[in-house]
């Protein structure tokens, strides 16, 4: 009997000192293309507060859809949103972004899509001198397997923004 209890003692410590073999889980595949696509839509929103729209032009795929924020404004197309933007560019100076990236999820269940949502801290120096204010605003990307942005949903005070921006010049 007492060989019976040592060799289970001897048998169990052996097991427990037995390393479990590592279990490797494997990445939602969605979760690696919101990655790559948040890498996209980083760089775009630094070619943006760089006035660089050559640059950020190429972040932007030929069917992109945008969304815009302006009340009973129009969606508009890459050509339009490109034009407005370069319009905006001549308003403000000295563009400032705080991005955070997280991602989009699919509406019924609630899982990662693999589109990125942009929650944006902007600020600029307007030309008029008007006093300088951080606009905070939301974005929806959805990006195609080339990781171009498509479709751009935003959210934000575009009219407060542009209100101050188009005012007359502070002496």
């Amino acid at each position: 009997m007492k060989k019976l209890v040592l060799s289970f003692l001897v048998l169990a410590s052996m097991i427990a000192c037995t390393p479990k073999e590592a279990t490797t889980e494997v990445e939602d595949p969605n979760m690696v293309l919101f990655r790559e696509n948040a890498k996209v839509v980083d760089a775009a929103f630094k070619a943006y507060s760089k006035k660089d729209l050559t640059e950020f032009e190429t972040y932007q795929s030929d069917s992109l859809k945008v969304h815009n924020a302006q009340f009973g404004g129009k969606d508009s197309n890459k050509a339009e949103f490109l034009e407005r933007s370069a319009n905006f560019f001549k308003l403000i100076n000295n563009i400032n972004v705080k991005v955070t990236l997280l991602p989009g999820v699919d509406e019924v269940t609630l899982k990662p899509d693999g589109s990125v949502r942009a929650y944006v801290i902007w600020s600029a120096d307007f030309v008029n001198n008007a006093p300088k204010t951080d606009l905070k605003s939301y974005f929806s990307l959805k990006l195609d397997k080339d990781h171009k942005i498509y479709d751009h949903d935003e959210y934000f005070d575009v009219s407060g923004w542009f209100q101050a921006a188009t005012a007359p010049p502070i002496q």
